[in-house]
């Protein structure tokens, strides 16, 4: 008998608060105010949040079955042989092997993993398009091999995020000074980006439905450089405090399954198929 006469005490005095509210607090429409100029702030925002986004994800899109370090020398050989290079059927076969790559992953993935290829190649061909102009051979060439390049970046990037590539250049015995250089260089601007994802957010609240001044924008460049200042000067202290020295990085021991000798036989198998490849032809 308690739990029916709860209901409908709850709905009672639900009923009873509603009559109390005002009729414009009851009307459920929502006005946003869109504003035609001064969209610095509102395009900013979603690009810094979409960095810091990515810099704070410590599991990649999906997660690979071999270790971190033999993905950074499957990376680094095949981009190897990809530029050496200059026969069409070796570049062929290593468009398969990818592809090959692309289908065991799920659908989500090669959705993204198509979207860094995009934006990876119109940055290319960008920076490149003064060497593109002045070739006058070989186009497609070299068009195909920035291609099978960036999309052997786009499947690595999808597949490692930043943790496990700190902890394969580890693995590999890479000096402590470059890996500290680069762990603290992205942790510094993992803190920048949300820094400036806040000072963005308090500007559009004061600027709320009001133009902003393109000024503005070195104003944030000097706030970002003065904290960025202080931040880099208060880690120096610290580390000297705790006595820090480069022997206090910890070491990743090599780590070995079945996954990673697939992974190191399909680059086996590019590199014979490269040498084969090119002493036939010569």
């Amino acid at each position: 008998m308690v739990q029916q006469t709860k209901p409908q005490i709850s709905s009672k005095a639900e009923a009873k608060s509603a009559e109390k509210l005002p009729v414009w607090l009851m009307n459920p429409e929502r006005h946003q105010v869109e504003l035609t100029k001064g969209r610095l702030v509102q395009d900013n925002l979603s690009k810094f949040a979409t960095l810091v986004a990515f810099l704070t994800r410590v599991t990649p899109v999906y997660t690979a079955k071999n270790s971190p370090w033999v993905r950074i020398i499957e990376l680094i050989g095949l981009t190897i042989l990809i530029v050496l290079s200059s026969q069409v059927l070796f570049l062929w076969l290593i468009l398969i092997l990818m592809l090959v790559h692309l289908v065991i992953l799920p659908g989500s993935v090669i959705i993204t993993i198509s979207k860094k290829l995009f934006k990876l190649m119109l940055v290319s061909l960008i920076v490149l398009l003064p060497s593109l102009l002045l070739q006058a051979n070989n186009i497609s060439l070299f068009l195909a091999r920035v291609a099978l390049i960036m999309l052997n970046i786009s499947i690595f990037l999808s597949i490692t995020s930043w943790p496990q590539f700190i902890q394969g250049l580890e693995q590999l015995h890479l000096p402590s000074v470059i890996i500290l250089t680069l762990d603290i260089t992205m942790k510094y601007v993992y803190t920048l980006g949300v820094y400036i994802q806040e000072l963005l957010s308090s500007i559009k609240l004061r600027t709320f439905g009001q133009h902003v001044n393109r000024r503005v924008l070195g104003v944030i460049i000097g706030q970002v450089y003065l904290s960025a200042k202080k931040r880099t000067s208060d880690l120096y202290q610290a580390m000297l405090l705790r006595g820090y020295n480069s022997n206090n990085v910890a070491s990743w021991k090599l780590s070995w399954n079945k996954y990673d000798l697939i992974s190191m036989g399909e680059l086996l198998f590019a590199v014979v198929a490269y040498f084969l490849i090119r002493g036939v032809v010569a």
